[in-house]
């Protein structure tokens, strides 16, 4: 696979909200399939297991949802978090998929968050984000202090 056009690096964000997290992950689909398809990868120890190479479209994309829900590790406030959902979508005009993952927790004030990605993914950019809501009645202006 020519690396021309794409970049075969991924980037996640996760979101901390209250009670609940949110990790969106933006990697190119073929490439992470070609890895998860790798016996070398899978030689080296980046991989559990091989991934068949006879799947369909949607049984790709369950097999990397199953990959991500258990490779991916999170913990908040030294605590491991499960995530629930898992959901892909593919993007219409490049190779990218966005990637959710849904989890909820119970602490009121989240003071630590470790994550680890499985090695099929690469190097993944990360950047952690603590939203600050504020209700704005028509026309007027939200003014945020970082």
């Amino acid at each position: 696979m020519s690396g021309a056009h794409t970049l075969n690096e991924t980037s996640a964000q996760v979101i901390l909200r209250d009670g609940q997290i949110e990790l969106k992950i933006i990697t190119d689909i073929p490439h992470l399939i070609s890895t998860l398809q790798s016996e070398q990868a899978w030689l080296l120890g980046d991989t559990d297991q091989v991934m068949p190479t006879n799947l369909n479209a949607s049984q790709q994309s369950a097999y990397i949802e199953n990959v991500l829900q258990q490779k991916v590790l999170l913990r908040i406030n030294a605590q491991a978090i499960t995530f629930e959902s898992v959901s892909i979508v593919a993007a219409k005009y490049t190779t990218n998929a966005d990637i959710s993952l849904q989890a909820r927790h119970d602490f009121t004030d989240v003071t630590d968050v470790a994550i680890t990605f499985p090695k099929s993914l690469g190097n993944v950019h990360i950047s952690v984000v603590k939203p600050r809501y504020r209700l704005l009645a028509a026309g007027d202006t939200a003014h945020v202090k970082l």
